[in-house]
């Protein structure tokens, strides 16, 4: 089944009503900046070179390096931020902020990686951020 931008936007606004209710209710401090859990994730610029170059342009220009775990939307980000985006052999379009978080999707600096590279940095974010839950925040960085 193909996702449609209508509905990866749907799940995103779904998303972001869920967060703004338990911020409310109280129950999601995460969202709130007082959050207890807030991971970091270092990108390897050695092991990930074309990947970590991305964050680091990518926040340059703007985009934020603190971003909020939601998992579930990631496969609507991802079609939202690359659906129309060129495909290369081999190589993958690598989007930041990533699909996993809450503030990826459309409007998030794409371009094309190296598939090793991008499936690599991906595998280690993810490692890094297994055992924080949805709605944490994590500060994305580039390390050695």
């Amino acid at each position: 089944m193909a996702v449609t931008a209508k509905v990866a936007s749907d799940h995103i606004n779904k998303a972001e009503d869920g967060a703004q209710a338990r911020d409310q209710a109280g129950t999601d401090t995460c969202t709130t900046g007082n959050c207890p859990c807030h991971g970091v994730a270092v990108i390897s610029k050695s092991k990930y070179p074309e990947s970590a170059q991305h964050i680091l342009d990518a926040q340059a220009a703007g985009k934020p390096s603190i971003l909020t775990i939601d998992r579930p939307g990631a496969a609507a980000r991802r079609a939202a931020a690359t659906g129309g985006y060129p495909r290369v052999p081999n190589m993958q379009p690598d989007e930041y902020p990533p699909a996993m978080f809450l503030e990826g999707g459309a409007g998030a600096s794409v371009r094309n990686v190296a598939s090793g590279d991008n499936m690599g940095a991906g595998a280690s974010m993810g490692n890094q951020l297994r055992k924080y839950k949805d709605g944490c925040k994590a500060t994305i960085t580039v390390g050695p």
